[in-house]
C-alpha cells in the first residue's frame, strides 16, 4: 500500500494503524500528488490511500495519472472533503473508495477490504446520487436494466453489462433521465466454419 498525504503526523498515525492489520503492508509514503504518482508508477502498489488537498498536484488529478501509470493499483481517497461534487469527481477519476478522515478508524478496514475485492465503498453520511441504467434507444423505448449509486460505479456496471450482453446502454440521471454516459457494443461476427476436406 502507498500512503499519500501532506500531513506527516496524520500519515504516521494511519501507517501505525494499518501496520497492525495482518496482510496489509505499507511499502511507500508520499507528501504531495506528484510524488504519489511517481511512487505509484515505481512501486506498483495494490492499494493507494490518497488525500485530495495535496500540494503540487491535487488528489483527483493524481488519481487519473496513477490509473494510467499503475492500472492495477486500486485507489481509496482519505479526505476531509464531503461535498458531493468532489466525491463524484473522485470516484469518476477511478477511485473505488472514499473515506472521510473523521471516520478513519471506523471505516478504513472495511473500505480497504471492499476495494481489494473490487467493490465500491463510501463513508456513511455521504449520500451519492442514484442513476438508472437503460438498454435500447435513448428515449421512451429504452428498457430499464438496474439502478446504481454513484456515476463512476454506474458507468462501470453499464460497461460490464454491455460486455456480457452486447447492445446500446445508457446511464440516465434518475431526476430527469438526461443521458450522462453511453456505450455501444456489437456482437463479434461468428467465425465461418472451414470446409471439411475429403480424406483420400
Amino acid at each position: 500500500m502507498l500512503l499519500v498525504d501532506d500531513n506527516k503526523h496524520f500519515r504516521q498515525l494511519v501507517f501505525l494503524m494499518l501496520q497492525k492489520k495482518p496482510g496489509l503492508h505499507v511499502i511507500g509514503q508520499a507528501a504531495d500528488g506528484l510524488e504519489g504518482v511517481q511512487k505509484a508508477e515505481n512501486l506498483k502498489p495494490d492499494l493507494v490511500l490518497l488525500d485530495i488537498g495535496l500540494p503540487k498536484l491535487d488528489g483527483i488529478n493524481a488519481s487519473r495519472l496513477i490509473r494510467k501509470r499503475s492500472p492495477q493499483s486500486k485507489i481509496v481517497f482519505l479526505t476531509v472533503e464531503i461535498d458531493l461534487d468532489v466525491v463524484n469527481a473522485a470516484l469518476d477519476a477511478g477511485a473505488l473508495g472514499y473515506i472521510i478522515k473523521s471516520r478513519t478508524q471506523s471505516d478504513s478496514m472495511q473500505a480497504l477490504e471492499a476495494v481489494l475485492e473490487g467493490k465500491q465503498f463510501v463513508s456513511s453520511g455521504l449520500k451519492l446520487p442514484v442513476f438508472d441504467i437503460f438498454r435500447g434507444r435513448a428515449d421512451k423505448e429504452a428498457v430499464w436494466v438496474e439502478t446504481v449509486n454513484g456515476l463512476s460505479s454506474a458507468r462501470e456496471r453499464m460497461e460490464t453489462i454491455a460486455m456480457l450482453k452486447p447492445g446500446h446502454y445508457f446511464v440516465f440521471s434518475r431526476a430527469d433521465h438526461s443521458i450522462l454516459a453511453k456505450v455501444t457494443t456489437q456482437e463479434k461476427p461468428a467465425q465461418a466454419s472451414k470446409p471439411k476436406s475429403d480424406v483420400a
